[in-house]
């Protein structure tokens, strides 16, 4: 069963499937997901196996107190019938998407005990299902125009949209306006990880204390990138500040001319140079997350020397 990844998250009910595999262009929600499927599995006591390798000796059975969850970030195709051979196999598959990734879905679709979940970046729609989930939860109170600015003009991460909806838990249970919610963003520009990048042309002491005071975690350095491939996305798609502008999120107003700054210091030389090492940082953090701090710091360092070059 395929199932979107925010409506999965928004689901109260228990997971019930024993063999997830997740997959998705985002990222960041690829790992909020993951780590969600991954406590909810330890709350029924399951011992979490991140080796990589499945290993039919500490599966279990029937009369184990604790059984074992196997988490593979790495599988092919010739895996699944393996897998589906073993009835006390719990199994949570993850892969970016690709040739490779889309070969396992469609096999994995053709199955009734897998559970597909899909993480992509949010539309107007999905955001709409969010945010209504979200009120009734918090028992907030929004006027019809405050919901519309909000699925307008949120970002469209979902990992960064949730940070975002939670900000309006500071003001109160009832929000009439959009001035509110201007309010609301002028503090969250603040202290989101996705502002992080506008202090690009600061000192390096600067950014390196901003950086290591905000990432937290491997969700932050994902919500970290994801932010700076949007931006990155506006500037290659638009060819003049006219039309980046349009592009640009209406709630990052107090970014805007450090956003047209860094336009104009780019051109299609820079920009192939960030996404090459945009993509080397992907790659790391996926072999070595112990290791994201270290290695956001190093890429946001060099973005800032290919861009002030």
């Amino acid at each position: 069963m395929k199932i979107k990844a925010e409506t999965f998250l928004n689901t109260k009910k228990k997971i019930t499937s024993k063999k997830i595999f997740i997959t998705g262009s985002d990222e960041s929600l690829i790992f909020y997901t993951k780590q969600f499927v991954i406590n909810s599995f330890k709350k029924e006591n399951f011992f979490i196996d991140t080796s990589g390798i499945y290993n039919s000796g500490v599966v279990g059975n029937l009369f184990s107190e604790k059984k074992t969850l196997f988490i593979l970030d790495d599988i092919n195709k010739n895996d699944i019938s393996e897998l589906q051979e073993l009835e006390s196999c719990s199994v949570l598959a993850i892969s970016l998407n690709g040739k490779k990734a889309n070969l396992i879905k469609s096999a994995l679709t053709k199955l009734k005990d897998w559970l597909i979940i899909e993480c992509y970046t949010l539309n107007r729609k999905t955001k709409q299902i969010v945010l209504k989930s979200f009120v009734e939860d918090n028992k907030i109170s929004l006027s019809n125009d405050v919901f519309w600015y909000v699925v307008e003009n949120f970002d469209n991460n979902f990992v960064v949209f949730v940070k975002q909806l939670e900000l309006l838990l500071l003001f109160n249970n009832k929000i009439d306006s959009i001035a509110d919610i201007e309010k609301i963003t002028f503090v969250e520009n603040k202290i989101e990880i996705n502002k992080i990048f506008f202090n690009i042309f600061n000192s390096n002491n600067f950014l390196t204390e901003v950086f290591i005071k905000n990432m937290n975690s491997v969700s932050d350095f994902y919500s970290f990138l994801g932010s700076i491939k949007l931006y990155l996305g506006i500037i290659s798609e638009s060819h003049n500040k006219e039309s980046a502008l349009t592009k640009f999120p209406k709630y990052l107003f107090a970014e805007k001319d450090v956003f047209l700054k860094i336009y104009s210091k780019l051109n299609k030389e820079k920009l192939a140079k960030i996404y090459k090492i945009f993509s080397r940082a992907e790659v790391l953090a996926r072999k070595n997350s112990n290791l994201y701090s270290v290695i956001g710091l190093r890429f946001f360092l060099n973005l800032k020397k290919i861009i002030t070059s």
